[in-house]
């Protein structure tokens, strides 16, 4: 594995010579590494100390920020907090293409993750035609990804929903999970995932009513079945579950049964509070450990916007997750947006919360997370401006924080009299906005596939751009009366800002939060009263 990952990164040193040495020895924990290099011109030698072979990936990450700054030598002992760190490909709707994914476990790399589970939702293999052994092709393109992992030290598997239609006593149906698995195993998989979300409560035949007692009972024989012949195999894989109830306070009476039932070395996943839960805390963790007796690894519902949040785009940092929250978890998977392209901006802060949640600054990684992504100064800038009209998520966070500052200047400003100055803060935002489209539409932006993911948002953006200059415009014909210190305006007036906002609410696709249509609506109400 250690020449697979120098060889595969090598290529990324473009302007240096480097002479990489790897020793195994002692370091501050499994996922911990040392790295300690000099610079010469062009020359550095750089020694890399590890315990587990992947960790010289996140070694080499460290270096190539090295070779790119201006210092002359770097020495530093550095370990991630939460052990297992990385993605799940879990959404409903169009799965991520294989060449996405092979693109996917290089950036999971650059992120220091170290796990990627492949679940999506709406394919045969996942949840329907599970009986069946992976296919020759399947496999084939599944051995390229886990060879991919490998060379950048992500963990990569693909996961079984049999909950849809299983006997949960027939042994032919544990062992076709089995046969999945090892077909994983021998491609290099050594983490496998069972999941039993999003199915039928009761149990559906009367093999299992007449056996089981209730349907935690009925999936925790079944998973330990396979556990058992898995480890058989291999004492040191892994293995994960996600439970059919997967949220809430973590001591439900499914949660507190089938908890115990389990194997101990078994992971349970957990969204938290809710399904896309706002912020994952230390208190609900302790809950769903002393319920299940292990501690959650957190299927993290953000940025997904599957279902009915795919008019959204969850484009901003990971916020509210406690700091410490690793002491109290086994790791945390992020399942992403539907838009893979995009996906990549809010994962890099995932990794950087992951790492040290300590030092963790959600603005300053994200804005990193351009620099890391977008090679170019005029893209990166107009990416920045058109993705900070929708950097609200679902944790939170402030959807438009700089049109925000031009509606505090503005309203500011028409409140104190100033309409021609008010006027012109949205009509010159409105200005540059028309532009910024027209450049992510053109050739200079140098990321197409960016924009294909981006498009279907664009007719929004430029309505946004439009009911500004609208409001500019209004503010133009409108007056202030200095005794009743209020606008005034006509009727024609509040008409044409009612079409406008409108036209801006017809749009499917949402960006802005309120920060458009509330002060319209502000206006017209000022105007009409």
């Amino acid at each position: 594995m250690v020449n697979s990952i120098l060889s595969a990164f090598q290529k990324r040193f473009t302007n240096h010579l480097v002479e990489i040495k790897t020793v195994l020895g002692p370091v501050e924990s499994r996922e911990g590494f040392q790295l300690f290099a000099l610079k010469s011109g062009n020359k550095i030698e750089a020694t890399i100390t590890y315990q587990n072979e992947h960790v010289i990936r996140y070694a080499l990450n460290q270096l190539l920020n090295f070779a790119n700054s201006d210092k002359t030598e770097i020495k530093i002992s550095s370990a991630p907090e939460f052990e297992t760190r990385g993605v799940v490909e879990g959404f409903y709707g169009k799965p991520w293409s294989h060449q996405q994914r092979l693109r996917a476990i290089e950036h999971f790399g650059d992120f220091n993750f170290n796990t990627y589970f492949i679940a999506p939702k709406d394919v045969p293999w996942q949840r329907f035609n599970w009986r069946q052994p992976f296919n020759n092709e399947f496999m084939k393109l599944t051995s390229e990804l886990i060879t991919k992992g490998i060379e950048n030290g992500i963990s990569v598997t693909a996961c079984v929903s049999p909950g849809l239609s299983v006997k949960y006593s027939d042994m032919a149906d544990v062992a076709a999970v089995i046969t999945r698995f090892k077909q994983l195993y021998n491609a290099g998989s050594r983490h496998f995932s069972l999941l039993w979300d999003d199915i039928a409560w009761e149990l559906q035949h009367q093999e299992d009513m007449d056996r089981f007692p209730s349907t935690a009972a009925a999936q925790a024989w079944f998973t330990n079945q396979v556990w058992e012949a898995m480890s058989k195999l291999d004492s040191q894989i892994q293995m994960t579950v996600c439970p059919m109830h997967y949220c809430g306070r973590g001591n439900e009476p499914y949660l507190v049964e089938i908890g115990p039932l389990l194997a101990p070395r078994i992971n349970l996943m957990w969204t938290g509070r809710d399904i896309c839960s706002g912020y994952l805390d230390i208190a609900d963790a302790v809950i769903f450990q002393r319920s299940t007796l292990r501690p959650p690894l957190y299927w993290d519902n953000f940025p997904v916007n599957d279902g009915s949040m795919q008019k959204n785009l969850y484009i901003g940092p990971l916020r509210n997750r406690e700091v410490g929250l690793h002491k109290y978890s086994a790791g945390l998977l992020s399942n992403p947006m539907l838009q893979f392209e995009l996906s990549l901006f809010p994962l890099k802060t995932v990794g950087d919360y992951l790492w040290d949640s300590k030092s963790y600054n959600p603005e300053e990684s994200w804005e990193q997370s351009l620099f890391q992504l977008l090679t170019d100064d005029s893209s990166r800038e107009a990416m920045r401006k058109f993705m900070r009209c929708t950097m609200g998520t679902n944790v939170g966070g402030d959807p438009a924080p700089d049109l925000r500052q031009v509606f505090r200047r503005g309203v500011t400003a028409w409140r104190s009299g100033q309409l021609q100055s008010a006027a012109d803060e949205f009509l010159n935002e409105a200005k540059s906005m028309k532009a910024n489209a027209n450049f992510l539409k053109s050739k200079e932006f140098k990321y197409p596939e960016i924009y294909l993911e981006i498009e279907p948002w664009m007719e929004k953006y430029l309505l946004g751009a439009d009911a500004l200059v609208a409001i500019g415009n209004a503010l133009q014909r409108c007056t202030f009366d200095n005794d009743a210190h209020r606008i005034m305006g006509s009727t024609e007036i509040i008409k044409d800002l009612e079409i406008a906002v409108d036209k801006y609410l017809g749009s499917r696709k949402n960006m802005f939060g309120d920060q458009i249509d509330g002060p319209i609506n502000e206006l017209i109400a000022e105007l009409s009263a």
